[in-house]
């Protein structure tokens, strides 16, 4: 088994190690944080790794398959409210996939994701966690590894109210536990 798992070519430069290593945890964070996790798991779905979604609200599965993400090999999990049930479902998840993407609840305790990181550590899965504006307590519950604050400064394809979007320039910051020095890159997107 490898320690870590390719990702899109766009992110090789902006995260560390140029891969997702096993066991460690990426945050993505801003108006841009699904679209890069997206982007983020997809080169491993694609080379064979098992991807859980779970709890994530705002997952499509057009815009998964826009950003490379092999559907083939994706599990949504739609756990419950209580909080007992979804660290129980996370648990389970972390044992049978490689990859497993999560949107966290309010309620998740700091304990909770101290027992969701360490049962990801020992099973060398790689832990995205997506933060959208309407949860925005992750940083203070997990400790990720690896952070990518996301901005989008530009949309193209919308000419005068008119057209579809194609694609957007997002800046990235870099941060966390596993990066010396914080860094900023510029990421053309799709979607």
């Amino acid at each position: 088994m490898s320690d870590s798992l390719p990702v899109a070519k766009a992110l090789q430069p902006i995260i560390p190690d140029g891969a997702l290593v096993r066991g460690r945890t990426v945050l993505c964070s801003g108006d841009a944080a699904m679209s890069t996790a997206l982007l983020a798991v997809s080169a491993a779905t694609q080379a064979g790794s098992w991807l859980a979604i779970v709890g994530v609200c705002d997952f499509g599965l057009m815009s998964a398959c826009e950003q490379g993400v092999a559907l083939q090999r994706t599990v949504l999990v739609t756990p419950t409210a209580n909080k007992k049930d979804w660290t129980s479902t996370v648990a389970a998840v972390a044992d049978g996939f490689d990859v497993v993407m999560l949107e966290v609840p309010r309620a998740v305790s700091e304990s909770d994701a101290r027992r969701i990181q360490t049962r990801i550590q020992a099973r060398r899965n790689v832990l995205v966690l997506v933060e959208t504006p309407r949860h925005t307590t992750l940083r203070s519950v997990f400790q990720p590894d690896v952070v990518l604050h996301t901005v989008t400064t530009k949309w193209d394809g919308i000419e005068h109210g008119a057209g579809y979007v194609q694609g957007r320039l997002i800046d990235v910051t870099v941060s966390g536990r596993r990066v010396p020095r914080t860094t900023q890159h510029v990421l053309q997107h799709v979607g």
